[in-house]
């Protein structure tokens, strides 16, 4: 068989031995799109002749176009057709709606919603960075010519592509900020005050974000053209919507509106509807025009699909005439919107009900993966595209969420550690370079996943090896330009270029921005301290650290014992310790902008107590790895 050697400049001058792949020049022969740019097809019937940029009937709704797109939306051998006909979907422009509602859409991964109010503007999830909220408010206003200030803006959850970019709207300090009650606590724990370290270098890999947008790189970002936070801000609400299934209604600039919890994509997720306009912003209920993210490869909480159908069910109990969300084009037409909305909850509880029957009958996580597929009515719906989501990743969390990580089978229970279960496949099958060999002949015959977990056990022998590490990158490639989803082939990119060296950490996500920290409670901040104790170098200590907060007369404190740091709001206690000073010399520390000697000196941190205490407890705290390797392991 005639092998092709990988055409790398990188492993000719490391002088490695070449390694053979193969050339596919026909990864999508026989692919055919069956979710197109456009959907009236499936809304309006064959051959109707449609050209209306938004899902349903062609009324009461305008398009019109700003010019451009941030996607790669051109045709390529890189990129699946299905995938690209997705990124046509995201042109740049404002929808508007008896022009009453704009939704100003494909400047980010979300597209805002804008109202015209008597005396000022609601605008309901801005967009993830400030540049590009401040471009949505000067487009908005070049359209429409509306110069009102803004009078209300929404999060509708944590994540902070619904709420990241809201300095980019001037005024909004000014305005009403409404979220739900437990929007704050989810956006410390999503942060610094708690998996925000991990879930900023995760969302790297599944938003592709260290990626260029190219035919070898990013494609889109699922939900919208891209995922990029140049710069992350956050004013914390005003104004709640209370309790679980809670409901807020509210007049706002002679806009109807009322707010309702609905739990579902995110424990904290609020909707808005309109009576007098039967309008429904759906937010992320329902997620945009892709299967929805059950689970997402970054990391998350259990996201439970039994209450997340029932939530979208909460919505169609409106019965809506018009249907905005987050991500995704707007649905015009009673009827579209409940087709709309029922053929989502049904995706949705058809993947939970057949992977509860599946675990029933026995099935495991890896069954799952390969048993539960959406019925055929549902698979080519224009919602419900493997872009984003996906039913694969999916139904095998669904076997965590339920039955927790263990298989059944007692030898998973303390498995060999991967590492030397490789070098022990190595060494059974001949060596490294009969490994190799193995590795290279799966990927000639166009088995590019075995070939990746052959070129996996040789990795693990030797971490500084570039043979094996060149050839997975190879496969992983070969895997991601075969994918629809956006998730998966941005996470096989991302991979190759850490396995290959070219991998760019400077364009990487911080889920930590100075801005977003500034809006925190102290009691907040001084807790999320816990979560950097060493363990080991703690192991013998016990006393208690106090922070007087002069500017708020808050006093917090953490009691190390042991290897464990206890957090106590509002100590009234003994400390060993009292660091006096205020809430931004506090984030300077936090963020490294201050040193702590020198506020000392200068008079910005006075010490009560044992002043010996202050540094052996900042001794005992670690700092997140800088950027962890997720792949070379």
């Amino acid at each position: 068989m005639k092998k092709t050697t990988i055409a790398l400049s990188l492993l000719l001058t490391a002088g490695l031995t070449s390694v053979a792949v193969a050339s596919d020049n026909h990864r999508y022969d026989g692919v055919e799109v069956t979710i197109p740019t456009l959907s009236h097809d499936y809304y309006l019937g064959k051959d109707s002749g449609a050209t209306h940029y938004w899902h349903g009937d062609n009324q009461d709704m305008l398009w019109i176009a700003t010019g451009g797109n941030d996607a790669f939306d051109a045709e390529s051998s890189q990129v699946h057709p299905q995938l690209t006909a997705h990124s046509q979907k995201m042109d740049k422009g404002v929808f508007a709606y008896k022009e009453k509602f704009f939704q100003v859409y494909g400047y980010g991964l979300t597209s805002p919603m804008i109202v015209d109010g008597d005396k000022g503007l609601l605008i309901f999830d801005p967009v993830e960075s400030v540049d590009k909220m401040k471009m949505v408010m000067d487009d908005f206003r070049k359209v429409t010519g509306n110069k009102k200030p803004v009078a209300a803006v929404m999060y509708s959850h944590w994540h902070p592509d619904h709420y990241a970019g809201v300095r980019g709207i001037e005024g909004a300090e000014e305005a009403l900020i409404i979220a739900h009650d437990t929007f704050m606590t989810n956006v410390v724990k999503g942060s610094m005050g708690g998996t925000g370290p991990a879930l900023g270098f995760r969302v790297d890999y599944s938003l592709g974000t260290l990626l260029n947008v190219e035919q070898g790189g990013r494609i889109n970002g699922g939900l919208g053209p891209d995922f990029e936070i140049r710069e992350h801000s956050l004013i914390a609400p005003n104004t709640l919507v209370e309790g679980k299934f809670g409901q807020l209604n509210m007049e706002i600039s002679g806009v109807e509106i009322e707010f309702k919890h609905v739990p579902s994509e995110a424990s904290d997720e609020i909707t808005a509807y309109f009576p007098e306009f039967n309008l429904l912003f759906g937010s992320e209920v329902i997620q945009g025009e892709s299967f929805p993210n059950l689970h997402t490869i970054r990391g998350t909480q259990y996201r439970d699909p039994s209450i997340w159908f029932p939530g979208i069910d909460t919505l169609r109990e409106y019965k809506a005439e018009t249907l905005m969300v987050s991500h995704g084009r707007p649905v015009v037409g009673a009827k579209h919107v409940d087709n709309t909305l029922t053929a989502y909850r049904d995706a949705i509880q058809y993947t939970y009900d057949q992977s509860i029957k599946a675990i029933n009958n026995g099935s495991t996580q890896e069954d799952l993966i390969r048993e539960i597929k959406l019925p055929k009515h549902l698979e080519n719906h224009p919602w419900l595209g493997d872009f984003y989501g996906s039913i694969r990743h999916a139904a095998k969390q669904i076997f965590v969420g339920e039955m927790g990580w263990f298989d059944g089978d007692p030898t998973t229970l303390n498995a060999t550690y991967s590492v030397e279960a490789s070098q022990r496949y190595v060494e059974m099958v001949g060596g490294k370079q009969k490994m190799m060999s193995h590795a290279i002949d799966a990927c000639d015959t166009g088995d590019y996943q075995w070939c990746a977990e052959m070129a996996t056990h040789a990795i693990r022998v030797d971490l500084n090896d570039m043979q094996p590490r060149l050839l997975k990158a190879k496969a992983l490639r070969e895997l991601g330009y075969r994918e629809t989803n956006n998730n998966w082939r941005n996470w096989y990119l991302t991979s190759a270029q850490e396995l290959d060296g070219s991998i760019d950490y400077s364009k990487k996500i911080n889920l930590q921005a100075p801005d977003l920290m500034a809006e925190f409670e102290p009691s907040q901040l001084v807790n999320a301290l816990r979560f950097s104790l060493n363990a080991e170098r703690s192991a013998d200590q016990h006393f208690t650290i106090a922070f007087n907060f002069s500017d708020s007369k808050e006093v917090h404190a953490l009691e190390v014992r042991r290897s464990v740091a206890q957090f106590h709001k509002d100590f009234a206690g003994e400390a060993k310790a009292t660091i006096n000073l205020t809430k931004p010399v506090f984030l300077g520390l936090l963020v490294g902008k201050i040193d702590f000697a020198e506020a000392v000196k200068a008079g910005y941190i006075t010490l009560d107590g044992d002043a010996a205490t202050v540094p052996a407890f900042f001794a005992l705290l670690d700092k997140p790895a800088e950027n962890p390797k997720i792949t070379l392991r």
